[in-house]
C-alpha cells in the first residue's frame, strides 16, 4: 500500500473543512499543514505531491479542531496585526484587520511624551503597535480580564514594548487627569446578533457583547473619559457596521466628532475631541 502524501491529506482536509462550512477550506488546510510540519505555505504547495505524511505530524488533531470551527489563530497560537505577530489564546479576541484602522487613527495624535491609554487591551495588539511606532509616547493599557493581561504582557515582552498595565473595569483604576489619548476596541456586538461559529463558540463573550443594542460600553466610556483625560484630550473608539448613526447620537455637548473609514470605506473608528 502506497504512503499517504501531503497532497492526499490536503485534498481530504479541504473536503472536510468545506463540509464543515468553511469558505477558505483549501487555504486553511495549507496553513495547518505548514504549521504542523514547521514549514511555510509555499513549501507545502511546492512539495505536496511527494512528501509522505505520518501520524506523528499532528495534522489530524489540528484538522479536527478547525473542523469544529475553532479559529485558525487559536490553533496556530498567533495572528498578524499591523505587520507584527501576536500571541493569542481564547482569553483574547482574535486581532482583526478592521482594528488596524484604530491604530491608523491614533498614530497622528501620539505626540512625543503623550500618555496613550488602550482600554480593553485584550492581546495588547493596539497598545504594543502604538508603542512600537511611537516609542517616545508613554503607553498604558487596561483590561478587566487577568488572563487577557497575561497574554498582553507576553506580547509586549516579545516586542520589547514598555507598557504600564492596569487590571481595571474600563477606566476605574486610571488616575484623574493623566491621559492625552484614549483608544479602545470595546465590546460592541448586540446581544442577539447572529455570529459565525468561530466567534460565537470560541471568542470571549466578555470582549464581544455590548448589551442589547451594542452601545453599553460607549455610554460608559463617554461618561468616564472626561475624568481621566487632560484638557483637549481625545477618545478614539472602534465601532461595528451600522453603528455610525447611533454613536453620533451619543456625542456630548462641546465635543467634536471625527470619523475614520476602514479599507471598505465604512466608518470604523470614531473620535471624540474634548474641549481644552
Amino acid at each position: 500500500m502506497s504512503a499517504v502524501t501531503l497532497k492526499d491529506w490536503l485534498h481530504e482536509a479541504t473536503l472536510r473543512l468545506s463540509k464543515a462550512g468553511i469558505e477558505t477550506a483549501r487555504l486553511d488546510a495549507q496553513v495547518l499543514a505548514a504549521f504542523c510540519l514547521e514549514k511555510d505555505r509555499s513549501w507545502v504547495i511546492a512539495y505536496a505531491d511527494d512528501f509522505p505524511i505520518t501520524e506523528s505530524a499532528g495534522l489530524e488533531a489540528a484538522l479536527a479542531r478547525r473542523e469544529r470551527r475553532e479559529p485558525l489563530a487559536y490553533i496556530l497560537g498567533q495572528r498578524e496585526f499591523y505587520g507584527l505577530d501576536f500571541f493569542v489564546t481564547p482569553a483574547t479576541l482574535v486581532p482583526r484587520q478592521e482594528t488596524e484602522t484604530l491604530v491608523d487613527a491614533a498614530l497622528p495624535h501620539c505626540a512625543p511624551l503623550a500618555v496613550v491609554l488602550d482600554v480593553g487591551t485584550g492581546s495588547g495588539c493596539v497598545a504594543v503597535t502604538i508603542k512600537k511606532y511611537r516609542p517616545e509616547c508613554t503607553v498604558w493599557a487596561s483590561d478587566i480580564s487577568p488572563d487577557a493581561l497575561e497574554i498582553a504582557r507576553r506580547n509586549a515582552f516579545f516586542h520589547e514594548a514598555s507598557i504600564r498595565w492596569f487590571e481595571s473595569d474600563l477606566l476605574a483604576e486610571i488616575p484623574d487627569g493623566t491621559v492625552d489619548l484614549i483608544v479602545s476596541n470595546p465590546p460592541y456586538v448586540e446581544t442577539q446578533a447572529p455570529l459565525m461559529p468561530e466567534i460565537a463558540l470560541f471568542e470571549p463573550h466578555l470582549a464581544l457583547f455590548g448589551g442589547e443594542d451594542g452601545m453599553e460600553f460607549y455610554h460608559r466610556l463617554l461618561g468616564e473619559a472626561p475624568r481621566v483625560l487632560k484638557p483637549g484630550g481625545r477618545l478614539l473608539v472602534e465601532i461595528g457596521d451600522g453603528q455610525w448613526d447611533r454613536i453620533q447620537a451619543l456625542r456630548p455637548l462641546n465635543v467634536t466628532l471625527e470619523a475614520y473609514l476602514d479599507l471598505n470605506r465604512t466608518p470604523r473608528v470614531v473620535g471624540f475631541c474634548f474641549p481644552a
